[in-house]
């Protein structure tokens, strides 16, 4: 008799419950007396921190997808979780009274809580997970680039065998490091040959109606299947629903406006303050530093577009010589596009080289921030020239308040092309959020310091 997955999730919720119900009142006993399980304020507060602590555990799938995480995921997850239940009882313990010997009883049920989830969760892992064997189908583009994300999932439960595409397959079949298969409509075959046990379809590579009739194919034969490139939909807006037994993917809307925008212009301010109280002394020095060495204004002020098309002008520390759009003309722009990027600008001084390495350039643009003309967070802001010569679509970007930093910036910055710039920005517009805002900030800082594609 099988048993359904549904059924297994609660029985390891339950099992969860156990051992974190166990763990809080064993540590109160010990450390206390049993007449502290209803007067402590230790246990008041854990309670709910517990609560969380599970809904955090089957938010990331250790109920419903354990087949899917490998013991060094598992050891990771779990020490994430518990280290951030442990984060937020020490939050709440400033703003609530939680009695004395409340570190004792934390620090207690952090390791004991972290060895028996580690134990149970690790011991699933290393008896019934296993890795799944998948192609990917659709187009090349996006079959490989899915295929790429699949080998990068930090889970490493995916090994993909490769990829088949819904065109004729000729021209990249010969290409071995891209791993094409062969053509979609070879699909089942292929499956059966390579022994797959899952196929994930990128919708935005198929035509027609092949998806439906391969999907029951690979099904009877016992091959599971997945979906993704929804439109470059981020996870959180996507619903299932049914209607009369008809399923349906929703997508909700991209929210741009209300509380959420203004509490991203509060939180702005709320950073630039105190980030030019601090960088203050470092801009003052760079800016006579470059008055004395490269005799030129310390600051850079140009034109740019930014929301709704407005033009503003953003503030920069100078870091090219004075006639530097002069020599433009003479140049030519390695960037496939009409934004213009190169290599070993002749334009940029030696010390402007070092700004921009360090990013130390940018750091002007907060006054921009205080301003209201630039946020954070946001897409870049381009010269007016370069956006008239970009693709209509291009102007889509232009619904949000640009950004000091960006999707653009944190993947790769200036070695990303334009296409790949377009795509990241208009995936940021349609699915911003103040999470994905903290994220990209929390990225920043390392992609400044490997100083990749930094030009």
């Amino acid at each position: 008799m099988n048993t359904s997955p549904r059924r297994i999730g609660v029985a390891h919720v339950v099992l969860d419950v156990i051992l974190l119900a166990g763990t809080m009142i064993t540590s109160t006993i010990l450390l206390w007396d049993s007449s502290h399980l209803l007067t402590a304020g230790s246990v008041r507060l854990g309670v709910p921190i517990a609560v969380c602590v599970l809904g955090y555990l089957g938010w990331i799938g250790m109920y419903s997808r354990v087949r899917h995480h490998r013991l060094p995921a598992v050891v990771f997850e779990v020490t994430r979780v518990v280290l951030s239940g442990t984060a937020a009882f020490s939050l709440a313990g400033f703003f609530v009274d939680i009695g004395p010997g409340a570190r004792r009883w934390v620090i207690t049920v952090t390791v004991v809580s972290w060895l028996v989830l580690l134990l149970h969760h690790g011991t699933r892992a290393a008896f019934f997970a296993q890795k799944r064997r998948v192609i990917v189908a659709g187009s090349p583009r996006r079959a490989v680039a899915m295929a790429e994300a699949l080998r990068q999932d930090r889970r490493k439960t995916y090994e993909v065998v490769g990829f088949v595409v819904d065109e004729d397959v000729s021209r990249v079949r010969d290409d071995a490091s891209k791993g094409a298969l062969g053509a979609i409509e070879e699909l089942p075959a292929l499956a059966e040959l390579h022994d797959a046990s899952e196929v994930v379809f990128s919708l935005e590579g198929l035509t027609g109606g092949k998806f439906a009739p391969l999907a029951r194919m690979l099904n009877r034969q016992g091959v599971h299947v997945a979906l993704t490139d929804l439109g470059s939909v981020a996870p959180r807006r996507v619903g299932i629903g049914h209607v009369e037994g008809r399923p349906m993917i929703e997508i909700a809307p991209s929210v741009l406006s209300g509380w959420r925008m203004h509490t991203k212009r509060v939180v702005d301010v709320a950073v630039a303050i105190p980030a030019l109280i601090v960088f203050g002394p470092l801009m003052a020095v760079v800016a006579v530093v470059i008055r004395v060495v490269d005799k030129v204004p310390p600051i850079f002020r140009q034109q740019r577009v930014g929301k709704d098309g407005v033009i503003f002008t953003i503030y920069k520390f100078q870091t090219m010589v004075a006639n530097a759009e002069q020599l433009k003309l003479d140049l030519t722009n390695e960037l496939d596009g009409p934004i213009f990027k190169m290599d070993c600008d002749p334009r940029i001084t030696t010390l402007g080289a070092v700004l921009r390495k360090t990013s130390i350039d940018e750091l002007p643009q907060l006054f921009n921030v205080l301003r209201g003309d630039m946020s954070l967070v946001g897409p870049r802001p381009f010269v007016e020239a370069e956006v008239s010569l970009a693709p209509a679509s291009f102007r889509e970007r232009e619904a949000v308040t640009p950004g000091m930093t960006g999707h653009w910036q944190v993947h790769g910055r200036s070695d990303a092309d334009f296409g790949q710039l377009d795509e990241l920005d208009r995936w940021y517009v349609d699915n911003w959020s103040l999470s994905e805002d903290l994220g990209i900030l929390a990225k920043t800082v390392p992609a400044v310091l490997r100083q990749k594609g930094a030009r």
